[in-house]
């Protein structure tokens, strides 16, 4: 069965041209050009990752990239924001918000492809066993995590850093690293994507986040996390 990929953006050309290399790829494809009618669609054709242009005519595209993270049946989809803005705050403020991945225009057709192959093979992964250590559960098969019995609110690829970690407790990683177990070969994604994705998931994680128990900075070489005793 073919995954499905939704594409919100609101310039009908690069819609089509999307569609059309999306298809290409093997993907079934379902667009919109504005945020009216997007969480019916979403919810209805129940896609594997979102496209989403950042500003819309009705709607900005991180608002309503907030309201899916908290929607208990949507809140786990992948979300790629497509948007001419370039500056690094609105680039680590999409990361921060559960962004997996942040693509300016204008971009390579091929290189979004990859990306998001990259990414929904990362999701297709065999599923592990699941783990549990000083209270944290996290079960790979229903993406699903826990706390002292309550559940974790967490993004795919918070979810993916913290099942990473948990399977190798105790051990350094640089974050370089981090990003190639985590992001593999995608070169856009940076060292500062792996300190916004940390500082998120350490708030859901941590009863003081500034000062962590669980996922330990490495001055000068990078995290490691280790379980509280």
């Amino acid at each position: 069965m073919k995954q499905t990929i939704v594409v919100i953006e609101d310039d009908q050309d690069l819609c089509t041209l999307l569609a059309y290399n999306l298809s290409r790829a093997g993907y079934d494809v379902q667009t919109l050009h504005r945020l009216q009618g997007a969480p019916e669609l979403i919810q209805a054709s129940a896609p594997s990752l979102i496209i989403l242009d950042v500003m819309l005519p009705d709607g900005d595209g991180f608002d309503f990239c907030r309201r899916l993270q908290r929607d208990p049946l949507l809140g786990g989809i992948p979300i790629f924001f497509l948007t001419a803005r370039t500056q690094e705050i609105d680039r680590v403020l999409g990361l921060e918000i559960g962004g997996d991945d942040y693509i300016t225009k204008p971009f390579s057709p091929r290189e979004l492809i990859a990306r998001v192959k990259a990414r929904l093979r990362r999701s297709d992964e065999p599923a592990e066993k699941p783990l549990e250590a000083g209270g944290l559960k996290i079960d790979p098969s229903s993406r699903r995590a826990s706390l002292d019995g309550k559940p974790l609110d967490l993004t795919e690829t918070e979810f993916s850093i913290l099942l990473f970690f948990c399977s190798h407790p105790d051990r350094a990683y640089t974050r370089e690293q981090l990003l190639k177990q985590i992001w593999g070969d995608n070169h856009h994604v940076t060292p500062r994507n792996v300190d916004v994705h940390i500082r998120r998931l350490r708030k859901r994680l941590e009863i003081e986040p500034s000062s962590p128990k669980w996922i330990q900075t490495l001055r000068g070489h990078g995290y490691r996390f280790e379980v509280p005793s």
